[in-house]
């Protein structure tokens, strides 16, 4: 993950890719990482049902994970 920005020093990123509840921390930590999402929040399959609250309690959860984080300055 150190090497996100390597070759785009300055840049921030939103990464979504391989992000989950248990490595957010992880991603919100590096200083080229503005945000970050990850499809556990919406799950295919719960969109496929139209299970709106599902999804709702899921994003609900990953906006309170996330702000329980420190916050970290830009790169």
């Amino acid at each position: 993950m150190k090497a996100f920005s390597a070759p785009f020093p300055g840049l921030r990123f939103v990464p979504t890719g391989g992000v989950s509840a248990v490595n957010l921390g992880d991603y919100l930590a590096l200083p080229s990482v503005l945000a970050a999402g990850g499809s556990w929040m919406v799950d295919r399959a719960l969109v496929r049902a139209g299970d709106t609250a599902e999804i709702t309690r899921r994003t609900r959860e990953a906006v309170e994970l996330a702000a329980s984080f420190p916050v970290t300055e830009g790169a």
